[in-house]
């Protein structure tokens, strides 16, 4: 057995322990708006949100955060 802690595990307790929660901002929302007016289809969920605000805090760097996402679609889409 694994003992090491899931991705999503790590990045809920590290954003619970700093007090960072994603908050949508009116570049989020154009985003979205671009993306369905391409006609693309992205359905972002709670860990990927709080990997951007991590991000945007200063909490992880640009590379920690790629890295966090690769592994964490990585467990995402191998649960399937």
């Amino acid at each position: 057995m694994d003992t090491q802690p899931n991705i999503r595990s790590y990045v809920i307790d590290l954003a619970d322990q700093l007090g960072i929660r994603y908050q949508a901002t009116p570049e989020d929302a154009l985003a979205d708006i671009a993306t369905r007016l391409a006609g693309d289809e992205v359905v972002i969920d709670e860990i990927e949100d709080l990997l951007v605000a991590l991000k945007r805090t200063g909490a992880i760097n640009g590379n920690e955060m790629v890295t966090l996402l690769g592994q964490y679609l990585d467990e995402k889409f191998s649960e399937r």
